[in-house]
């Protein structure tokens, strides 16, 4: 039997089933050709070059690397897996297409093949066995603590809605958002929280850590080169949750720069105020209710039970700082005024109060508070 259509034009079931033989084939092409340039965007991504200060990718310490080794692992093996997969999905295209003088029966199946059942079970279950055994050695080793001969830094930090504090234990001081560390030293952390569920990470320097309230989590970390490296609350923890950065410096052994001439620095009491413009700040600070939550080492100090939820970070240095309001701007008079005088318009759900100090009034306080080297 044929069917007409136009004149001069027929087609018979052979050749309809010799058209769909054909679209079968351009659609096994069409979706391997996909396969392809997804494979290839996705590696010409991965190649691109930049400089990204929270790159996981670029550790500089002992635990970063144990980060970034594990990174690595699963990423080479779950490529070679995709592409075993892809190529296999491929061949089975290719190999099983329907052919010119098919019959339309099934190919032969392999159901109950014991053989090849046996196989894809014992290969990817000793492969996760593996992975897990080595996984366990890795939490380990970053579960180890430094030894207790070794100087260390130990400083407990508390993450607070939206930033952090840390108080170090040895040296008697309490700074906020930018942590300094020497090169070379175990820097042990004590993580805690006075609020809601935080999460202290500085990709770079090694894995994150939950800050929780009620309980204390430990954090290792011994830094391997010198610099400036950024970090970033890693918790959903509010309104500004995503203002929540932190900083830590890794200062020399020896030298203007090292670690015990910033420690030295930290320790002694604010400088004095100088200019007219600072005194004014200075008694603005002291009368209009800044001392009931920061404390200014020399000139007032905040007692330490009053420390809590509420309290704010310690200003004695806070003009030494690169940035303010946990690296969410950069440390200037005029940063620091316009966070006195409107605090919500700056960071939201801020619990510093506004206070309702002029124009004036605040650049006074911001210049005062930016004197404090």
């Amino acid at each position: 039997m044929m069917w007409m259509t136009h004149e001069g034009s027929r087609t018979s079931p052979a050749s309809g089933q010799g058209l769909a033989t054909e679209r079968s084939r351009w659609r096994a092409a069409a979706m391997a050709a996909g396969m392809l340039v997804a494979a290839l965007l996705a590696l010409t991504l991965a190649g691109c070059e930049a400089s990204y200060p929270r790159d996981t990718l670029a550790p500089v310490s002992d635990e970063g690397d144990v980060s970034a080794w594990f990174f690595w692992l699963y990423m080479i093996l779950d490529t070679v897996i995709f592409a075993v997969v892809c190529a296999l999905f491929v061949y089975a295209l290719v190999r099983f297409r329907k052919k010119d003088g098919d019959d339309g029966s099934l190919p032969p199946q392999v159901y109950g093949n014991h053989k090849l059942e046996l196989i894809w079970t014992v290969i990817p279950t000793i492969i996760v066995l593996v992975l897990a055994v080595v996984t366990v050695g890795g939490i380990f080793r970053l579960s180890t603590p430094p030894k207790i001969e070794q100087k260390v830094v130990e400083i407990d930090v508390t993450g607070k809605q939206w930033w952090w504090e840390f108080d170090y234990k040895h040296e008697a001081i309490t700074a906020a958002n930018e942590m300094h560390v020497e090169i070379g030293t175990p820097v042990i952390l004590n993580l805690t929280s006075t609020d809601v569920i935080h999460a202290f990470w500085v990709p770079r320097m090694g894995g994150k850590r939950d800050a929780t309230p009620g309980r204390t989590y430990p954090l290792y970390f011994t830094p391997r080169e010198l610099g400036t490296f950024d970090g970033q609350c890693a918790e959903l923890c509010g309104a500004s949750h995503a203002l929540m950065g932190l900083r830590i410096v890794v200062h020399a052994k020896e030298g203007e720069d090292s670690y015990d001439a910033w420690v030295a620095g930290q320790r002694a009491p604010a400088r004095e105020a100088e200019t007219d413009v600072e005194k004014a700040g200075k008694q603005i600070f002291l009368t209009r209710g800044c001392v009931a939550c920061h404390s200014v080492k020399g000139v007032a100090e905040l007692a330490p039970q009053a420390r809590g939820a509420i309290s704010g970070p310690n200003l004695t240095h806070v003009g030494s700082r690169s940035t303010i309001l946990a690296l969410t701007r950069e440390n200037t008079v005029d940063n620091i005024a316009a966070w006195v005088q409107n605090p919500a318009a700056v960071k939201q759900g801020s619990r510093m109060p506004n206070f309702g100090v002029n124009a004036d009034d605040a650049r006074a306080v911001a210049t005062w508070l930016h004197s404090l080297k």
